[in-house]
């Protein structure tokens, strides 16, 4: 028998380049995300916690010479994928010493590997394989969704096993230098138009991030928010509740973001058919045709104050709002003057009537400036274009994706517009400072 050392050692093998090959690399991140430790990035590497109570290691295949590490615990895990059709998805079982091989999928098995070390030390850890099933083995570093589900059910097994513990709520499938970088916000570099100087200047600044994520429901894409890049497990949840889909989250079978963040798969216990059209608004869902994005005239310029009174009159004619409060409004100019004015409660519609009205009037000017009150996502970079308008001009912040799109279309973006100054984030080539 072990002497008792009350020690666990979690050993993840195979290549995380070659898709479902790394799924113990996946578990083990998962379980190192419970732990509050840094995930091994290379074979060989590994970590532990303050106690010694768990090591965590990270290796290409299984080797003979393992045998000495083992005999210092009382329990090892080994975190693999099969691709054995004979075997379940999804394998927790005891291993014992035995000279055979396996149907997993690395070179030496767990079996033998026990077997060498009870031969050698007269005794061996207790041994639980972990195993998913793996779909694809080419060379990515991404897993397939029928693997990531499949991880992801392992791991709030393994957490419960091995740290007596539920999976943490903010633990996604991730590689180590993909979703970390997820943030609500950016710091960009922008330009301010001040009054007072009558010159730009230039620093840094936060700006919000915008971000895409696709909901997909039993295999079928249902559509793609526009969102923060943060609680979206809640974000979908949240939706199918509200549009009446589900009653009880217990309808939920699995829930599984991508390692990326651009996709969420969601699987009910039920068949659901997709609605011909949602409760919310066009507000926070993507675009399915984005417009052709036009050639922006570049030879116009414009005093830096021309910014300034145009807005001034613009919120000068915000009548709605004036009176009830909530409204969006939004104005289309052309060099000299506005030309149309409208309000909505949603700031897509906003843009929405006013091309409508430019349509209609037969496109009887040339745009200079769109005006906003509510703050600048893409979807309002792109409905701009539709008009040809070569500046866009808010009150509020841009989105950084509003701003990636201005900067390679040749859009002027301009926010933060108060108190005689305004914040130019692309393109400042169009304002001028006397």
């Amino acid at each position: 028998m072990m002497t008792e050392t009350g020690k666990t050692l979690i050993i993840a093998y195979g290549n995380r380049d070659r898709e479902d090959d790394g799924a113990g690399w996946h578990m083990l991140n998962g379980i190192a995300s419970q732990l509050g430790l840094p995930t091994p990035q290379k074979p060989g590497e590994w970590v532990e916690t303050a106690d010694h109570a768990q090591r965590l290691l990270y290796l290409f295949q299984l080797l003979p010479e393992m045998a000495e590490d083992l005999v210092g615990f009382d329990c090892v895990y080994f975190l693999d994928a099969h691709n054995s059709p004979s075997l379940d998805s999804l394998v927790i079982e005891e291993v014992l010493p035995a000279p055979e091989s396996s149907a997993f999928t690395h070179h030496m098995s767990i079996s033998e590997l026990l077997n060498i070390t009870h031969s050698v030390y007269g005794r061996h850890p207790k041994s639980v394989v972990v195993s998913v099933r793996g779909h694809s083995f080419s060379f990515r570093d991404n897993l397939t969704p029928k693997t990531q589900a499949l991880v992801l059910k392992a791991v709030g097994l393994l957490a419960k096993a091995i740290l007596g513990k539920q999976p943490a709520e903010n633990f996604t499938l991730e590689r180590g230098d993909m979703s970390t970088s997820q943030t609500p916000y950016v710091e960009m570099g922008i330009w301010q138009y001040s009054r007072a100087s009558h010159a730009l200047s230039q620093f840094t600044k936060p700006v919000v991030s915008e971000h895409a994520l696709e909901l997909i429901v039993n295999d079928e894409s249902w559509l793609t928010f526009i969102c923060s890049p943060v609680e979206l497990k809640e974000l979908a949840v949240g939706f199918l509740w509200n549009e009446g889909v589900i009653q009880e989250a217990s309808e939920i079978k699995d829930l599984v973001l991508y390692p990326d963040y651009q996709k969420i798969m969601v699987s009910l216990d039920k068949s659901v058919t997709k609605p011909s059209h949602f409760h919310r608004t066009t507000t926070g869902i993507a675009m399915d045709n984005p417009p052709s994005l036009p050639a922006l005239p570049t030879t116009s310029r414009y005093d830096g104050d021309f910014i300034l009174e145009m807005y001034d009159r613009f919120s000068n004619s915000q009548t709605l709002h004036e009176a009830v409060g909530g409204f969006h409004s939004a104005a289309l100019t052309d060099d000299e003057n506005i030309q149309y004015v409208v309000e909505d409660l949603g700031r897509h519609n906003c843009i929405d009537k006013l091309a409508g009205k430019f349509l209609l009037a037969g496109k009887s000017f040339t745009p200079a400036m769109l005006m906003l009150s509510g703050r600048i996502s893409s979807e309002m970079v792109l409905k701009s274009l539709t008009m040809g308008t070569p500046m866009l001009v808010s009150r509020t912040s841009p989105t950084a994706l509003a701003v990636s799109i201005a900067q390679q279309v040749g859009m002027t973006l301009i926010g933060y517009l108060r108190r005689g100054q305004y914040e130019i984030y692309c393109n400042p080539q169009r304002i001028h400072p006397k």
